[in-house]
């Protein structure tokens, strides 16, 4: 693995759960929160041994997925959101 599975999974979920917290309650999906947040308690019980690399890409890559979308509808609401490209 090229860098540590549990901190890149980690700041996946919490760059998420703290963008939800300062866009309010029911700017991402619930199911969306909800999916992080039971990775959240999850990851902490996982061997990085035992963690893909391939799974890591796909949360990594839902994450920027997320983001993008955010970042979009931000843009489309004209309410400032001034990160580029991957902030996780």
């Amino acid at each position: 693995m090229s860098r540590h599975p549990r901190v890149r999974i980690e700041n996946c979920v919490a760059t998420i759960l703290e963008i939800n917290r300062n866009l309010g309650t029911g700017q991402i999906r619930p199911e969306i929160i909800r999916q992080f947040e039971r990775l959240k308690a999850f990851v902490h019980a996982v061997s990085e041994e035992s963690v893909d690399e391939d799974d890591i890409d796909r949360i990594e890559e839902a994450t920027n997925q997320l983001l993008d979308e955010i970042r979009c509808n931000m843009k489309m609401r004209e309410i400032p959101y001034h990160p580029e490209g991957p902030i996780h």
